[in-house]
């Protein structure tokens, strides 16, 4: 036993002397345009290793990379596809003599995305391998699904990522989009099982920076396939939360169905397929709310509450994220909507009418510090969008005052309204702030909303509308005398 044990520390003394003879002879920095080459052979792409290599070999297979950067390829210029300041990742060595790939925690430090379009709609995250856009390589383009054999076996131990940066170009709209600073935190992983995770970014645009936190668990399959599940997301004050999703490659991209999610008291269910290799990125939709409080939802999204309620509402159609236009202005949808007791700030229907009353009676006009709205029991319709444009033909408003008919449309980029109604009051105005405005009542009063959404301009020619009641009562009692007469005349032969 003793010869045995003397045997042992021999072969471990001379593979730590190897190990260590390998590390100290050994200078993977000599190796960096072997490095360089092999990668620009895989991608199609310029890649530069800035930093020093250091590495370790027992127990754990070690690396450590410095500043590197992979290329956007022609048509871009100098703007690298991606940077980073450093990576480190680790393998653990005795798991590969049982045929199991066991990782470290990958940690990437400061990494940065460039993600543009060029001016001709070329993408550089295109033709990654080689080809001619996604889905053109034979493995992981959209459509193949199939993750390759060794990751069923995978086991990492989590992902560390700091300080990132994620940039949108678009050079054919003119349209830029930063996430800076974007952090993810993945727990342990393996295919097929849940991993934690929690990912922090500030969004900045055209408009408000959004503050975004996503949080919960992750599934990715062997298959190509990822579900959420138990996933909250915070974003400025709009939050979301038992997000559920089933994400799966398509034939030119992938789908994401079944989607749920709840927020602002109310139940969100959808089905969105994004054709990420499709030159247009085109995006179909299937989307319903239900039970969702109006207020809160517009105003996590705005300054203020422009429409409140408990909204039902459903939407199918889709719209391109990378035309060359406004996404908005291609989109093409059919929605429904019912929203019940709420209001819409910003117009008084019935001050209007009572103002434009005492504007033709030489009264002083009603005058509020309060935000002017319209209360209701129920608001319906349904609206057809074509290119950016929402039209409706059937709005309808109903409240114990008035009910409101009528048509209208909407340009969704320019944020402009145009908006013909008919109101007909079946209430009285006592104890809303004014007069009765008996004259008025079963009299339809038309209506013209138009301007921004912001400040609408509403218009009401009652001057009109009291000449044409006067004159349908003027010919009602002409025709009641007619009919007096008539009936007069023929006694007398009778």
């Amino acid at each position: 036993m003793r010869r045995l044990f003397i045997v042992i520390g021999v072969v471990i003394a001379l593979l730590v002397a190897l190990v260590a003879g390998f590390i100290v002879f050994f200078d993977p920095n000599a190796w960096r345009e072997e490095i360089a080459t092999a990668v620009e052979e895989e991608t199609g792409r310029s890649f530069v290793i800035e930093g020093e290599i250091s590495w370790s070999l027992f127990p754990r297979l070690g690396i450590e990379l410095g500043a590197w950067q992979i290329g956007s390829g022609n048509g871009f210029g100098d703007t690298p596809f991606a940077s980073a300041e450093g990576l480190r990742a680790g393998m653990q060595v005795m798991p590969l003599l049982r045929g199991e790939l066991v990782l470290e925690t990958l940690e990437l430090r400061g990494p940065t995305v460039n993600l543009i379009r060029n001016a001709k709609g070329r993408a550089n995250w295109e033709g990654f391998g080689g080809g001619t856009g996604a889905g053109s390589a034979s493995t992981g383009g959209a459509g193949t699904g199939t993750l390759p054999d060794w990751l069923a076996g995978l086991s990492l131990g989590g992902i560390e990522l700091s300080d990132g940066v994620i940039r949108f170009d678009d050079r054919t709209t003119g349209e830029q989009l930063a996430v800076d600073p974007l952090t993810i935190s993945l727990g342990a992983f393996q295919p097929g099982q849940p991993a934690s995770f929690d990912i922090t970014a500030l969004l900045t645009g055209d408009g408000e920076p959004l503050d975004t936190r996503l949080a919960g668990e992750l599934i990715v399959r062997t298959d190509g396939s990822a579900s959420l599940r138990n996933t909250n997301l915070e974003a400025n004050d709009l939050r979301i939360t038992q997000i559920s999703a089933d994400a799966a490659p398509s034939a030119d991209g992938w789908r994401l169905h079944p989607l749920s999610a709840r927020f602002y008291e109310g139940d969100y269910a959808g089905d969105l397929q994004i054709g990420t290799g499709r030159p247009a990125m085109p995006l179909q939709f299937d989307e319903s709310l239900s039970g969702v409080a109006m207020g809160p939802l517009i105003a996590s999204f705005a300054d203020f509450e422009r429409l409140t309620g408990e909204a039902a509402i459903s939407a199918n159609g889709g719209l391109s994220l990378a035309a060359g236009a406004a996404p908005l202005a291609t989109l093409n949808a059919d929605t429904e909507f019912a929203i019940r007791d709420g209001a819409i700030r910003g117009i008084n229907v019935a001050r209007t009418i009572r103002n434009a009353l005492a504007r033709l009676e030489g009264r002083p006009l009603e005058d509020s510090a309060e935000t002017p709205q319209t209360d209701f029991t129920s608001l319906t319709g349904t609206v057809a969008v074509r290119d950016g444009v929402a039209r409706s033909d059937d709005i309808a408003l109903d409240s114990p005052l008035l009910r409101l008919r009528g048509t209208g449309s909407s340009d969704l980029v320019d944020q402009v309204l145009d908006l013909t109604l008919t109101v007909n009051l079946v209430g009285s105005l006592e104890g809303q702030g004014g007069a009765a405005l008996e004259s008025l009542q079963g009299v339809p009063i038309p209506l013209r909303i138009t301007g921004s959404w912001d400040s609408p301009e509403v218009a009401v020619d009652i001057e009109q509308v009291l000449r044409d009641s006067q004159e349908q009562q003027l010919r009602e009692r002409v025709e009641e005398e007619v009919d007096e007469l008539r009936d007069r005349l023929r006694g007398l032969f009778e």
